[in-house]
């Protein structure tokens, strides 16, 4: 016996999703409009090296633009639009926030999915189990990955909370 799939009726909502060019934040970004809601996709295109450690197939997802993802939005009836930026960049929340505004009005759903993912290990090799190359964990690794993974989501949550206090919304008056 099936569930039914949960129906959602976020029309009159606005989401920004991070990392939204391929994936998980594009099969977000793809539901939620499905579900009324409009949608900022925040994506930045990485460039890998050939001998860098990332499978073809990921090197091309990495490197494109979500053209594809806002045509399938925009083909089933959703409001979209796409943004290239470098969440590493300290201002671009607050960027992302004020394009997401001035589009379609205050942001009220963020999903933090990109990642500064770098193919990095703790091991003395060069190479992980499949053969790809690998590189020591080093400073520029961890800050890279913390960059993306830690401060920009962080930055991004504050930037949302700030907000909504701001407008007053549900909730945000409450103290705990």
């Amino acid at each position: 016996m099936s569930t039914p799939a949960l129906a959602l009726d976020l029309h009159g909502h606005v989401a920004l999703i991070t990392g939204a060019n391929h994936g998980i934040g594009a099969a977000t970004a793809r539901k939620l409009a499905g579900c009324g809601a409009s949608v900022l996709l925040s994506y930045l295109r990485l460039e890998d090296e050939p001998d860098d450690a990332v499978p073809e197939a990921n090197r091309q997802h990495r490197a494109s633009d979500p053209g594809d993802v806002l045509e399938a939005i925009r083909a089933a009836g959703g409001d979209a639009h796409a943004l290239e930026a470098d969440l590493a960049d300290e201002d671009t929340p607050t960027m992302l926030f004020d394009t997401a505004e001035n589009l379609f009005g205050p942001v009220d759903i963020l999903i933090n999915n990109a990642s500064g993912w770098v193919a990095d290990t703790f091991k003395a090799v060069s190479t992980d189990r499949l053969g790809r190359s690998v590189q020591p964990v080093s400073k520029a690794t961890i800050e890279r990955v913390f960059a993306v993974d830690a401060h920009a989501a962080a930055l991004l949550i504050a930037e949302f909370s700030r907000r909504h206090i701001a407008r007053g919304a549900c909730g945000a008056g409450s103290s705990g």
